[in-house]
């Protein structure tokens, strides 16, 4: 049993594919926390994941080819957890004149680009898409060719507070092939955990097959209606679901104690 009284828990944790294992210690809070002060638990997964993907690529001669300035996935849907919207929510309004004021005017100008496309009605109503309608969706959302709200000058502005969508999209094809949405050359990094996934089986029910989530280009104002009235649960309990559904969505080996 954990001592009541110790301000942190800690969590052995091994996630394995078949080209690499990883072993680590999580230091979990053990006081009362809510989903979203365990994002950078959460981010710091996504990037060891990814990080040990790039290193078996680069044994094999290949190279993660993203880099900054080659921002043509900045012009995707991105599909976030609902936790990471309410996230989004918090930075904007965190943010220094006039950059806040700037920001929300590029979430306002791309809604109404989507509103002039006639897209914006079927993103609202994601929740009656088939697969089939995420795809076409998906493509005709990205030839629109509406920026990010946070990207700037070609670059993220808030990159080390990206959504676990962004952190997790790699591709090792040359960067000028993403700049076609449907380019079957485009080769993109297969991962067997996927944190965002993870992230948002927590708003999800147990029955549901498929998961909730967020358009990126609607966080704020989703957040705004949507405010997290959940209960403080113990750090450790919080972050061993979070480790469950990254083992349940995942298709690598993933075990803690």
């Amino acid at each position: 049993m954990a001592d009541q009284n110790a301000k942190s828990v800690p969590i052995d944790v091994e996630l394995a594919s078949p080209d690499w294992k990883l072993r680590t210690t999580i230091v979990a809070p053990a006081g009362p926390r809510r989903l979203r002060q365990l994002l950078p638990l959460a981010n710091a997964l996504a990037d060891a994941v990814t990080g040990m993907a790039e290193e078996v690529l680069e044994k094999r001669g290949e190279k993660i080819s993203c880099k900054k300035g080659c921002a043509a996935c900045c012009r995707s849907m991105v599909p976030i957890s609902e936790v990471e919207a309410r996230r989004i929510r918090e930075l904007v309004e965190a943010l220094p004149e006039p950059q806040r004021s700037q920001t929300l005017a590029r979430f306002g100008e791309a809604l109404r680009r989507l509103d002039e496309a006639g897209l914006e009605g079927q993103l609202r109503s994601r929740e009656q898409w088939s697969d089939l309608d995420n795809t076409r969706f998906q493509v005709e959302y990205f030839r629109q060719g509406i920026a990010c709200p946070f990207l700037e000058d070609e670059t993220c502005t808030i990159y080390r507070d990206r959504p676990a969508s962004c952190r997790e999209f790699l591709v090792t094809s040359p960067p000028e092939k993403c700049a076609e949405p449907t380019n079957e050359e485009v080769r993109i990094v297969k991962l067997p955990f996927r944190t965002m996934s993870a992230l948002a089986r927590f708003d999800t029910g147990p029955a549901d097959e498929r998961i909730r989530w967020v358009p990126l280009v609607l966080a704020l104002e989703w957040a705004s209606e949507h405010p997290d009235t959940s209960a403080p649960r113990p750090g450790p309990e919080l972050t061993r679901e979070l480790f469950q559904h990254l083992a349940e969505q995942g298709d690598g080996e993933l075990s803690f104690h």
